[in-house]
């Protein structure tokens, strides 16, 4: 496990950061989770591409991903998420709030194809421990059946393997997670990588991407966690899609 493990949302306003073993200096927020002045996660170089400067077989292989908008505590705060089936929609429990506050966005890459959809529906959240940090919503109104969906795979991954987030940073705009991003490991139920985030990636989709077939790209894992510094040991993290077929009903009957 790393040395350093922060937990991302972005809140208006506000940056609320949940960390296992957390280094100091930290205060407490209202819901007694630690709030962090200057957390990492870039491993090394910033890498991060924007989506609208992709290829058009990159920009349609973001298409199930979305920006997640929720009010909380008076504040609105920015996830990613993924779609799982057309209508269900995979990002972190951290992010969870009440369904008739929740919205989800795809297409957001700077101007032009955008759609919104409402929660209809919360069907699965986890118990607040850091490996089992996951949220599934149903959508209203089928999103899948335009913006597709990706499967989730409980397969072992190869050893560095080459991975790809797709997501919404500081809840901007779809970035690139390409270059360099590579898993580190899996253990503990986390799956550690080295693709670089920043506050707002939380719940993205860790994906093993295929690019010569993209729709059998595959989810392994949702990135919740924050942790790279300038050490090589050190890397960013979230629950390993191995580990969450083991506690989700839902994730189970769909892992192929």
């Amino acid at each position: 496990m790393p040395k350093t493990f922060l937990a991302f949302f972005l809140v208006l306003g506000s940056l609320k950061v949940s960390a296992s073993m957390p280094p100091k200096p930290y205060v407490l927020d209202s819901h007694g989770k630690p709030v962090y002045e200057s957390p990492r996660s870039i491993c090394g170089a910033n890498d991060m591409l924007p989506m609208f400067q992709q290829s058009e077989d990159m920009k349609e292989m973001g298409t199930p991903i979305g920006i997640y908008e929720a009010l909380i505590d008076g504040g609105t705060g920015y996830c990613t998420g993924t779609l799982i089936t057309k209508d269900l929609f995979l990002t972190a429990e951290h992010c969870a709030a009440e369904c008739e506050d929740i919205k989800v966005t795809f297409g957001y890459l700077r101007d032009g194809r955008q759609e919104d959809f409402k929660c209809k529906q919360i069907v699965e959240k986890g118990d607040g421990k850091f490996e089992n940090d996951y949220f599934i919503i149903r959508l209203e109104g089928n999103p899948g059946v335009k913006w597709g969906w990706y499967n989730v795979s409980a397969e072992p991954l190869p050893a560095s393997s080459k991975l790809l987030m797709i997501h919404h940073p500081q809840g901007t705009p779809m970035k690139v997670s390409q270059e360099n991003c590579s898993l580190v490991a899996e253990d503990s139920g986390f799956l550690r990588h080295h693709c670089d985030t920043q506050p707002g990636s939380s719940g993205s989709a860790i994906l093993l991407p295929n690019y010569q077939n993209p729709e059998q790209t595959r989810i392994v894992g949702v990135h919740t966690l924050g942790g790279c510094d300038d050490e090589e040991t050190t890397s960013n993290s979230g629950p390993s899609m191995r580990h969450l077929v083991e506690i989700s009903p839902t994730l189970k009957s769909l892992a192929k």
